[in-house]
C-alpha cells in the first residue's frame, strides 16, 4: 500500500510544481513568482500538517469533536500568518515595511481561510484514502 501513497504523494507534488511555475510560463515579475512560491508551500505546509498530524491523531481515532474544534481553530488563524508572510515578502522586495498590513482585510483574510481550508480538506481526505487502501 505504501506505493498507493508514494503515488499520491507525488501527485500532490507535481500538481504544486505546476502552480507554482505558472508565472513564469505566462511571463509574470520575478515577485508574483516568489509570491506564488510562499503561498504554494505555506499551502503544502498545512496540507501535511492535518496529513500527518491531525487525521491520524484526531479524524481516523473518531475523536470528531476535537478534531473539528481544534480544525477551525488553527484555520481561523493561518490566513493570517499566510499573508503576513506574503506582506512581508513583498515588503522586503520592494524595500518598504510602512504600513505593512494596510492592505490587509476580512475579504482577504477569507480568501486565505478558503484556501487555508482547502489544504487541510485535501490532507485530511488524503489521509483517509490511504488508511481506509491499507485495511483492503
Amino acid at each position: 500500500m505504501k506505493t498507493m501513497a508514494s503515488k499520491l504523494h507525488i501527485a500532490t507534488w507535481t500538481v504544486a510544481c505546476i502552480l507554482t511555475l505558472q508565472p513564469l510560463f505566462t511571463g509574470q515579475k520575478i515577485e508574483a513568482f516568489v509570491t506564488t512560491v510562499i503561498a504554494t508551500l505555506f499551502w503544502m505546509v498545512i496540507y501535511y500538517f492535518f496529513y500527518l498530524y491531525m487525521s491520524p491523531v484526531f479524524l481516523l481515532p473518531r475523536k470528531l469533536v476535537t478534531f473539528f474544534t481544534l480544525s477551525l481553530s488553527i484555520l481561523l488563524i493561518l490566513p493570517f500568518i499566510g499573508y503576513t508572510l506574503l506582506l512581508l515578502s513583498k515588503a522586503i522586495m520592494e524595500g518598504n515595511f510602512e504600513d505593512l498590513y494596510k492592505v490587509y482585510s476580512v475579504q482577504m483574510h477569507l480568501s486565505g481561510l478558503k484556501a487555508m481550508t482547502l489544504a487541510g480538506l485535501c490532507g485530511s481526505f488524503f489521509r483517509l484514502i490511504v488508511e481506509y487502501f491499507k485495511k483492503s
